[in-house]
């Protein structure tokens, strides 16, 4: 995803904000971190960077998770983080486990490639609020906010510790997968699982997971407009691409964690009791035609806890709110600035 994200930015050109260079990256050591199936992921670790300056009641922080594949640094490069104005926040862009540089199964010496613990999204957030109470001594956030498997993360945070923070921004993502989110992610899921079992051809699997998700990224219409015929088969090489840019047993390893990600599982499956718990101010943001991770779940929950709902209708799919880059950071913006 984050290729695709790279790709989408030069394709807007000079309707794209600059892209920032990224903090640098620091590394915190958890020890050993307790899993929510009883697992443990040995000398756990998570990476993070962060831009502004922590104010002396440490009460101006805003965490950032990555989004599926993606990394702290490409929070930055891609502008991703543009609507937090870091003169007056302290922003803390975190890589979510298994995405290649906090604890993930490709560079685990303990817990090496398939002997990593399954790990879900509620893992990746308990571990972001350990870096946060144990190592940066913050015990409540400004906000939480994120893309994609980082929105799903925002949900998680808003359900899991409802007191934690003022505010909360989930990007297109999602309290629990939609059935064509379901198909999409497993599909995928299936064929790296299947050539990892067989000891098939990993790089050909790799590919065919990245043209998946190139393939629900955006709306055929939006490849009509912006890739006409005989640019297809450039398309079809950035999806091959795109599978390449993460280890494939980090790339399953977050696959299953999305799969799985459902916050009413801990409410006895009712999604209105778990919307109960929130106390967060909420801007939900979704695109209406976006394929890869379905508006409706995100929609319901913002009608259950009245949360205010950013939705764009252009035919950008997954990348909606890119499209309409001006439009959202201006209302991303303004919501994180009410105190």
């Amino acid at each position: 995803m984050a290729r695709y994200l790279i790709a989408f930015l030069c394709l807007l050109g000079s309707n794209t904000l600059l892209a920032a260079e990224a903090p640098p990256l620091q590394i915190a050591e958890l020890g050993d971190l307790q899993l929510q199936n009883g697992g443990v992921i040995r000398d756990a670790k998570i990476g993070y960077r962060t831009s502004g300056t922590l104010n002396s009641e440490r009460s101006n922080a805003i965490l950032f998770p990555t989004w599926f594949t993606g990394t702290s640094e490409q929070l930055f490069t891609t502008d991703a983080v543009g609507a937090v104005d870091t003169s007056r926040f302290f922003l803390i862009a975190v890589d979510a486990i298994a995405n290649g540089i906090s604890s993930s199964p490709s560079n685990s010496v303990r817990q090496p490639e398939q002997e990593f613990p399954l790990v879900t999204i509620g893992d990746m957030v308990r571990s972001q609020y350990e870096l946060l109470t144990e190592v940066l001594n913050i015990t409540h956030l400004h906000a939480v906010m994120g893309i994609s498997m980082g929105g799903m993360q925002t949900y998680e945070w808003v359900t899991a510790y409802p007191q934690f923070m003022d505010r909360a921004v989930p990007i297109v993502g999602s309290p629990r997968l939609g059935s064509y989110d379901l198909l999409l992610w497993t599909a995928e899921l299936t064929a790296l699982e299947q050539a990892v079992e067989c000891n098939c051809n990993v790089t050909a699997a790799r590919e065919l997971a990245g043209m998946i998700s190139q393939l629900a990224l955006y709306t055929p219409e939006f490849h009509a407009r912006q890739d006409p015929h005989d640019q297809g088969a450039a398309l079809l090489e950035a999806g091959r691409a795109g599978g390449m840019t993460i280890a494939i047993n980090d790339r399953a390893a977050q696959l299953r964690a999305m799969i799985a990600h459902d916050v009413s599982t801990a409410f006895g499956g009712a999604i209105e009791v778990a919307a109960q718990t929130v106390t967060a101010d909420m801007l939900v943001t979704v695109g209406t035609y976006d394929h890869m991770v379905t508006p409706g779940p995100a929609l319901e929950f913002a009608k259950l806890t009245e949360s205010e709902v950013l939705a764009f209708d252009n035919d950008c799919g997954h990348q909606a709110f890119r499209c309409e880059q001006e439009r959202a950071d201006e209302t991303i913006r303004a919501f994180l600035n009410v105190q």
